[in-house]
């Protein structure tokens, strides 16, 4: 009779050593298990990845707003002394480039003490800060692709874009299908058409995004030029 009494004391206690074994907070050899729903917030590390995949997504708004959340003084960065700054102002000067300068602070939520940016002023600021990430790393097509692109927004930078995005171009060392889409438009604005279809074939090859290789002026064809001549 006492084996059965013990035998009926051990069964009645499993179900509170699996509770114990399966609780919220466990310890197993020595290590804890927390079950813990919170979401982690991204670290500046994965927000400018994220930011990056944005921007190559044509997603030029949320980019920006990326930046601004982990580098709210992003226009006053110095290209080159923090690497992951300089990643970040790489990824907003162009939102703002391919936006035509429609990106700012204002735009992303992020009030600039009131200071308000023109496209034009806007574009110039983007043209100026690639260019000093270009001086801080000489002879990197993919920096090069994006000064080129950015010059091409301004009419006085088209004729050295014209020169840095062709020479590109013939080496075959283009880094961005924007890049491509620039030049595009370049050559169709000096009657280029051969030359313009050429470069939206490339851009259309290298870019994954719909409408990036779209240029804003429909290009004509040589055979049109040619009828038109």
């Amino acid at each position: 009779m006492k084996i059965v009494k013990l035998v009926a004391v051990a069964v009645a206690l499993v179900p509170a050593a699996l509770a114990i074994t399966y609780s919220t907070d466990a310890n197993a050899c020595g290590m804890s298990i927390r079950m813990d729903s919170t979401p982690q917030k991204p670290t500046p590390v994965q927000s400018i990845a994220n930011a990056e995949k944005a921007l190559e997504n044509g997603q030029n708004l949320a980019a920006a707003k990326a930046v601004l959340a982990n580098f709210p003084k992003v226009r006053v960065a110095t290209a080159g002394a923090n690497p992951l700054e300089t990643r970040a102002l790489r990824v907003f000067a162009l939102a703002v480039v391919r936006s035509n300068g429609s990106v700012n602070e204002k735009t992303a939520g992020f009030p600039s003490g009131g200071n308000e940016w023109t496209p034009t002023a806007n574009l110039e600021w983007a043209v100026q800060s690639i260019r000093e990430i270009d001086a801080k790393r000489p002879n990197d097509p993919t920096v090069q692709a994006d000064l080129g692109e950015a010059l091409s927004k301004l009419p006085h930078g088209r004729k050295e874009s014209m020169t840095i995005l062709q020479g590109l171009a013939q080496k075959d060392l283009m880094g961005s299908p924007h890049a491509y889409a620039a030049l595009a438009k370049l050559r169709s604005d000096q009657g280029d058409a051969a030359g313009a279809q050429a470069a939206i074939k490339r851009c259309e090859e290298m870019s994954k995004t719909p409408g990036v290789c779209r240029p804003a002026t429909k290009v004509a064809s040589p055979a049109t030029v040619a009828a038109k001549a």
